[in-house]
């Protein structure tokens, strides 16, 4: 622990000996607490459970430089769970709360194109398949290089990453990965904004390979051994022996690829946006896919203060019907958010992010939300935002038929921030579950409802800053 102290501190330093009339050092910080009560956050609860309370926090310590040609960032944090680390020595290494969260440098070669590279947050348009998951405490950064352009005037922007992921530096290809990251991955990345921001538009494309996971086939081999007593044979006795040898290699990838894009349109009050991606490729057990999602919503300024919006989305999923067994062996149409922030889209509670990323076959999703946003004041504001959800398809994956009807959520949350740096975040979120999610949620007795509270300080102080002439 104490090296990684130096090293950050020698970091700073260097920093500091490098700062030039045109270069500008600043040493800021995040402090994030949040107090949930947990009573159905994440997967449904049935009436033989009880709801509880927990603390998660996390602390940032942040290094920026940036001068004519260079812009860099160093990012310490301890994402944690209050008491999971014991109080009387610090085994915050040994639990893995503290990590560098982000360490990258970009170049400008130009004032129009530089290259960025190191362990990166990333950001796209809503975060829906690209996201930094601020939510979590750990968050979500990946190693990658990065190549940033775009011409001001013209009010244009594109981004090219490429990430090459491996567990130890030799064999690129013959190295088994078994990590649930990608293997390899790259996206790219373009907006254009018209008529002085009034219609903005970007396209993207993603492409991500996966590893196949080794598998292994039982060999049984069989060796005689013989006894013998001079020139006689006595007898003998047959060993028999079971391995595993492996049948696949790391050489064997499978990519998917995502394409989509995003349109926003902006007039007096009204607010427009409509997108959607299509998936194809094979996913990582070799299946192919065949998958899209898309949506639309609209939001009007009604007064001052109050905003209201109203939208619809349709994430394809796959039809589980027994009968079309051997179709879902060969084929996925379940549309995966890959690396987007579900928080954000698909309700509070979280009740579907672990289906919109790890289960393949999942019967799709859709959703209707309306939302009023009331800004009481300039630092004051209150959101509420009711839900519905339903499946595309009316069989789950183990092939029992459901009606479609999931149910309704309902999140408010009010916003507080007394000082620019200073943010408070409280929220209340209840689910109202029909037969079909408690089914989904795999519970045998009903459950009226689920809730889920939060109450969560944001606190980013600015610990030193040099002043850019």
């Amino acid at each position: 622990m104490q090296s990684l102290y130096k090293l950050i501190f020698l970091t700073a330093f260097l920093m500091l000996l490098g700062t030039s009339s045109m270069a500008q050092f600043t040493v800021s910080g995040e402090f994030r607490p949040r107090a949930e009560y947990r009573d159905g956050y994440t997967k449904l609860r049935d009436s033989t459970q009880t709801g509880y309370g927990d603390i998660l926090g996390r602390e940032r310590i942040i290094f920026d430089y940036n001068n004519e040609k260079f812009t860099t960032r160093f990012s310490l944090q301890h994402a944690f769970v209050f008491g999971e680390n014991n109080f009387y020595n610090s085994d915050t290494i040994r639990n893995n709360t503290v990590n560098i969260f982000e360490a990258w440098f970009k170049y400008n070669f130009l004032s129009s194109f530089s290259v960025r590279v190191g362990r990166i947050t990333l950001s796209y348009d809503d975060q829906r398949v690209i996201g930094y998951n601020n939510w979590r405490p750990q968050g979500s950064a990946h190693d990658m290089v990065g190549f940033q352009w775009g011409v001001v005037k013209a009010a244009y922007q594109g981004d090219f990453g490429f990430a090459i992921n491996n567990a130890d530096p030799a064999g690129a290809f013959l190295s088994n990965y078994n990590m649930k990251n990608y293997k390899y991955m790259s996206y790219l990345w373009n907006q254009k904004t018209f008529f002085k921001e009034m219609l903005k538009i970007s396209v993207m494309g993603i492409i991500d390979a996966y590893q196949l996971p080794t598998q292994y086939q039982t060999v049984t081999s069989s060796q005689t051994l013989w006894v013998i007593n001079g020139k006689d044979t006595v007898g003998h006795t047959t060993l028999t022996t079971k391995s595993q040898v492996p049948v696949t290699g790391p050489n064997q990838l499978y990519a998917r690829f995502t394409l989509g894009g995003n349109v926003w349109f902006n007039w007096k009050n009204l607010g427009i946006w409509a997108g959607g991606y299509y998936q194809g490729g094979h996913i990582q057990d070799g299946r192919q896919v065949s998958a899209n999602m898309y949506g639309i919503n609209a939001s009007y300024q009604i007064v001052k203060p109050f905003r209201l919006m109203a939208g619809y989305e349709h994430l394809s999923g796959t039809d589980n019907n027994p009968d079309k067994k051997s179709d879902v062996a060969k084929k996925v149409t379940s549309f995966n958010v890959l690396y987007g922030t579900n928080h954000q889209l698909y309700g509070y509670m979280d009740l579907f992010n672990s289906m919109l990323t790890t289960t393949p076959n999942y019967p799709g999703l859709n959703q209707i939300y309306a939302r009023g946003t009331v800004n009481f004041s300039k630092v004051t504001s209150l959101e509420a935002t009711w839900r519905y959800f339903s499946f595309g398809k009316e069989y789950l994956t183990d092939g029992t038929k459901v009606n479609k009807n999931l149910g309704s959520e309902l999140d408010f949350m009010f916003l507080y921030k007394p000082l620019p740096n200073v943010e408070l975040n409280a929220a209340y979120c209840y689910f109202f579950p029909t037969s079909t999610m408690e089914l989904f949620n795999g519970l045998k007795s009903s459950v009226k409802g689920s809730q889920y509270a939060y109450l969560m300080i944001t606190y980013k102080p600015k610990f030193f800053t040099t002043e850019k002439k």
